[in-house]
């Protein structure tokens, strides 16, 4: 199988690196510069027609792959709204959380602190926690840290459904085939430099649109009802003959 080779990306606190917000796609306060508040010339229609024209431009660097627009789009929309657009390093910095050594090599102490510090893990894993069953919890960890202690936007949109459903123990099933088959599929397209520039000009347009005022939510749910139906893309995609 074979692997993408990525730029080197420093290894920093997850919380900054990782990608998702919770609550609003965006921080609190005052929107970025060059950004729309709602009320203004552009409105949520605007954003949902920039996302709709980011599935269609999707469709065509992703043929056949649709299943990875919705964690390709999510990621560039959490960046976009973080006025970040190096989104090669950005989006791909999942495919570090990978290496086994990253997560191989954090203490016991680390993972029972990752598996007690979150409320759903700690109900989820309790029977293990309180034997102290750190063979079962040490196998879980790499899964679970790198789509919920990373919070990496990719991985957190690539699992969605068990996220959605709290189904843990599934993610941790489904994480190495899951995650290699993800790697695979967009390695003819990331090597393509139009793939990237094709998502900033998307990116940045959300961004401008007030992209950061919507709920993380709103702006999931947005992006798979784009993908599952037929879209409206505005006025700069030619209308079908």
């Amino acid at each position: 199988m074979s692997s993408l080779h990525v730029s080197p990306i420093s290894r920093v606190s997850p919380r900054l690196e990782g990608g998702s917000i919770p609550g609003r796609i965006g921080q609190e306060g005052q929107p970025p510069a060059g950004t729309v508040p709602w009320g203004g010339a552009m409105s949520k229609k605007d954003v949902e027609a920039a996302l709709a024209r980011g599935v269609e431009i999707l469709g065509k660097l992703l043929p056949l792959k649709s299943w990875l627009y919705f964690p390709v789009l999510y990621a560039a929309c959490v960046w976009a709204v973080r006025r970040v657009f190096d989104y090669r390093d950005r989006i791909l910095a999942w495919q570090v959380w990978l290496d086994p050594e990253f997560v191989r090599t954090k203490p016991d102490e680390f993972v029972l602190d990752f598996f007690c510090g979150d409320d759903a893990l700690h109900r989820e894993y309790a029977g293990e926690i309180a034997r102290g069953d750190l063979r079962v919890l040490r196998a879980a960890f790499p899964a679970l840290y790198s789509v919920i202690g990373l919070e990496d936007a990719f991985l957190k949109a690539l699992f969605k459904a068990e996220l959605d459903a709290a189904d843990y123990r599934a993610i941790v099933v489904e994480f190495a085939s899951r995650t290699a088959r993800a790697r695979d599929a967009i390695g003819p397209a990331a090597a393509d430099p139009a793939f990237w520039e094709a998502l900033e000009r998307i990116g940045r347009e959300t961004a401008s649109l007030g992209l950061h005022l919507l709920r993380d939510e709103e702006v999931q749910e947005m992006i798979v009802a784009l993908i599952r139906g037929p879209v409206e893309t505005g006025p700069s995609i030619p209308p079908e003959a």
